[in-house]
């Protein structure tokens, strides 16, 4: 028998956290700032590295729940960017999780390693801001408020 995953998983709860994985405080609060500031009230997580984040998906998963969305930072320490996407895309509960990837860098190469890894948005940091606060905007209208992600409004 063939088992649904992702947001419509029966036994999957799609929370309406986000989380920020980042190992630089100022940049977890501009972008807390730009959710906020696209109207965003949904509780955001800070994780500081690559193995933490997959350690808390993990129990996430145990628990049979999911983020909203996860912000992650290109350059974060211990395991890598790229091996983190692969291993939530290698993850049956988190294909359909949204991931967007902060960077300094336009390196096409870079853009296009993190979209084959998994990425959905590939975002540059000098413009991170106008451009995170557009994605959620993109986030919510994709989404209806009556679908049942808590605090959009």
């Amino acid at each position: 028998m063939s088992r649904k995953i992702g947001y419509n998983q029966p036994g999957m709860k799609r929370l309406g956290n986000i989380i920020m994985a980042d190992d630089n405080g100022n940049d977890v609060s501009l972008g807390s700032y730009a959710l906020r500031d696209a109207g965003l009230k949904n509780s955001v997580q800070w994780i500081k590295d690559g193995k933490t984040l997959m350690h808390y998906l993990k129990q996430a998963q145990l628990l049979g729940q999911m983020p909203l969305l996860i912000v992650m930072d290109w350059n974060m320490p211990g395991t890598n960017t790229i091996e983190v996407l692969k291993w939530i895309r290698s993850q049956p509960e988190y294909l359909n999780v949204l991931i967007a990837v902060l960077t300094g860098s336009e390196n096409p190469i870079q853009k296009k390693s993190a979209y084959e890894a998994g990425a959905n948005w590939h975002i540059v940091k000098s413009s991170a801001f106008a451009e995170l606060t557009e994605l959620i905007q993109r986030i919510k209208a994709f989404w209806a408020p009556d679908d049942g992600l808590p605090n959009f409004k």
